[in-house]
């Protein structure tokens, strides 16, 4: 099970569960989009508005590409 977390400045937050890689990548592009900037355990999106932290894969797996 992949757990993904968004949460933004703004007070927003997200909390989703999925079976696969592919579902819990699209929720997280849906929120910080495809060129999010990758921290150590989390990823932000480009304006710095909303971050993603996940359980289950790592943040590059998650994004489909190297850190």
């Amino acid at each position: 099970m992949i757990w993904v977390s968004y949460a933004s400045i703004d007070h927003v937050s997200k909390h989703r569960t999925f079976k696969t890689i592919a579902g819990a990548r699209r929720f997280a592009v849906k929120w910080v989009g495809e060129n999010a900037e990758f921290g150590s355990c989390y990823a932000v999106s480009a304006d710095g508005v909303g971050k993603i932290m996940v359980s289950g894969c790592t943040i590059p797996e998650l994004f489909g590409r190297a850190a």
